[in-house]
């Protein structure tokens, strides 16, 4: 076999012939944050010992297991039946909440006096927001990838089969796949004796093989978007990231590229060309070459090729890869590899704040509350949504109701949630949780509104309310026994698996209730429940679901102490080129069950995601 050393010099006007022509085919989980957060005491071992907590102003973890998926605690008491009595209160450990116990207070850096939708209230005037946008934009990382190597054909130009042919394309393509057609690429034979021999293999006449290889080179046209993608990225990293062509093609074909201005070579930091290096993909051997050539590690390159494979030999040398398909899938790709998704979601925040409405599956808005609420506890930031304040309970809508021609009534669940986030005087607090007890049906289970003309009920509004109640310290009731209790059936007997009332997806659930457990982790319901929550939340992973799912299952798995890097990359992957999440259904209306989701909740619940794994 014939062998040389490949060309790897300062791009000139070089470049080779196709590869599918020449061979191939035509934060911290558990953050100190009020209500999202735990502040574990020695007073439980077993239930400190469940939970790793991090310190925010060191990042150094307080636990000294470094085993956390799952975390390995002193096992807990299986649970054998369903809960039907929660016990072990402890009234005397509660206290007041304070206004530093609020959950508005992720970030005191960030606290200010944000405009809130021309309501003056002083209350508001610290919440978190205020900070510019510039300043919640982080500054993009150095990625770790130097190099990209970079197959030609189908990804850096493209082939269209000329009409007159003299042999057909499928025969074309036959001939490429050729033992011949492969030592031709290998340099170990001339153009000549490869022609000679695919006329004679397959009965062809010589001059039909030479004049189909001609019209078929000729037909190639460098891919412009493909070869914009690259000029960006060396105009943004400069000399930090180098690119490299490397494909299997024959000399002759790489010489009659050699001229052509249509391609960009300047882009170029080198070339490995089969029939100079004197070996193909997907030989092993050719890319141990070309590593050892650029001296780089596998875990520091990108390779993109659309042959599987060459791909999968890739992939098992520990490159990281891409089979290339389409302009917009690389383009995504790179987005992924090169930029940070969070600094992307943020800005992806910023410039849509005030304007991330909920829409339904036919495009029709929704402004309501309560996703907005949703929006602001995953960003954490005031400015970035619209509201109407309520002195006392909140409506779920903003506008008219979309499923009803009737004046909505106020509804616990969304009641809860602001009541949860954003500060308020504790008196009014334990008013409107005394109302709510009025509000329950036959069952003693609450409600979703108060209005008992209504008696709908949901596990997941009842998971919210739970978290209202003990957010101020009144969990210890008898009243809200039975709702306890039921939100414990349904996680224990999966209840949810098809979604509830007003939520079409059990992760919605799931979710809420480690909410409600990691905000409260010396409680009687994380006691009885935590196991169970840490049990069913890994049955979910790796499930089927959208933005909006697959972020609420990464968040709860972190706050039970569970790490999910499964739907954490699905996570990532599904991120858009503008740098939002597509939209994810977060509820639906109860009478038709019509969705409603937002691109903003699904954006917000990403960005926390993947800064809450980051941490972990």
């Amino acid at each position: 076999m014939a062998t040389t050393e490949p060309l790897l010099t300062e791009p000139s006007s070089l470049l080779p012939l196709d590869t599918k022509l020449a061979g191939n085919t035509v934060s911290d989980p558990l953050e100190h944050d009020g209500e999202h957060g735990l502040e574990l005491s020695s007073r439980d071992s077993k239930v400190q010992a469940q939970v790793a907590v991090t310190d925010v102003s060191s990042g150094q973890s307080s636990s000294e297991e470094n085993d956390l998926s799952p975390l390995n605690p002193e096992p807990l008491p299986v649970v054998e039946s369903p809960i039907s009595d929660v016990v072990d209160l402890d009234p005397t450990a509660k206290s007041l909440p304070t206004r530093q116990d609020s959950a508005c207070y992720l970030d005191e850096k960030s606290a200010g006096a944000p405009v809130i939708d021309d309501i003056e209230h002083e209350d508001f005037k610290d919440l978190p927001g205020a900070a510019s946008a510039d300043a919640a934009i982080l500054e993009s990382p150095t990625p770790n990838v130097s190099a990209l190597i970079i197959d030609l054909g189908d990804v850096l130009c493209n082939w269209t089969a000329p009409e007159a042919l003299p042999v057909s394309p499928a025969m074309l393509h036959r001939l490429l796949k050729t033992r011949f057609w492969h030592e031709y690429d290998s340099g170990v034979i001339t153009q000549d004796e490869c022609y000679s021999r695919l006329a004679t293999q397959y009965g062809l006449l010589l001059s039909d093989v030479a004049e189909a290889f001609k019209q078929a080179a000729q037909s190639l046209s460098p891919d412009e978007e493909v070869f914009g993608m690259i000029r960006d990225l060396k105009k943004t990293y400069r000399g930090s990231l180098k690119v490299y062509l490397m494909s299997n093609i024959p000399l002759p074909e790489w010489k009659a590229l050699e001229m052509d201005t249509r391609y960009d070579w300047t882009l170029f930091d080198g070339f490995f060309i089969s029939a100079q290096v004197g070996m193909c993909k997907p030989e092993l051997g050719f890319f141990r070459h070309v590593l050892s050539q650029i001296n780089k590690k596998p875990k520091d390159i990108i390779f993109v090729d659309d042959n599987a494979e060459n791909i999968l030999a890739a992939r098992s040398l520990g490159i990281k890869c891409l089979r290339h398909k389409n302009a917009d899938g690389l383009r995504q790709f790179f987005h992924h590899i090169f930029d940070d998704g969070v600094d992307r979601g943020r800005q992806w925040l910023q410039r849509n704040a005030k304007n991330m409405w909920c829409v339904t599956p036919e495009g029709r808005e929704v402004r309501d509350n309560f996703a907005q609420l949703f929006l602001y506890e995953a960003a954490g930031d005031l400015n970035l949504v619209s509201l109407t304040f309520y002195e006392r309970t909140w409506n779920y809508y903003i506008e008219k109701p979309i499923d009803t021609v009737e004046k909505h009534p106020d509804d616990i669940d969304t009641t809860s949630l602001a009541m949860i986030l954003l500060p308020h005087d504790v008196e009014k607090a334990y008013s409107i949780l005394d109302e709510v007890l009025l509000y329950t049906n036959r069952d003693g289970i609450i409600l979703t509104y108060f209005d008992n003309k209504r008696p709908r009920i949901d596990p997941a509004v009842c998971v919210n309310a739970l978290r209202f109640f003990y957010k101020y310290g009144r969990d210890d009731l008898p009243a809200l026994q039975p709702t306890k209790a039921w939100v414990s059936d349904v996680l224990f007997y999966r209840a949810y698996l098809d979604g509830t009332y007003y939520y079409p997806s059990g992760d919605v659930f799931l979710y809420l209730f480690s909410r409600l457990l990691s905000a409260n982790p010396e409680s009687d319901i994380y006691r009885s429940t935590c196991a169970l929550l840490r049990e069913r939340l890994q049955e979910r992973i790796g499930s089927p679901g959208d933005a909006v799912e697959l972020a609420m299952r990464v968040i709860a798995c972190l706050d039970m102490g569970l790490k999910n890097d499964v739907d954490l990359k699905k996570l990532e992957a599904l991120q858009e080129e503008d740098g939002g999440w597509p939209i994810g259904w977060l509820c639906q209306t109860g009478k038709i069950s019509l969705k409603i989701g937002s691109r903003g909740v699904a954006t917000a619940l990403a960005v926390k995601a993947i800064e809450m794994a980051r941490k972990y």
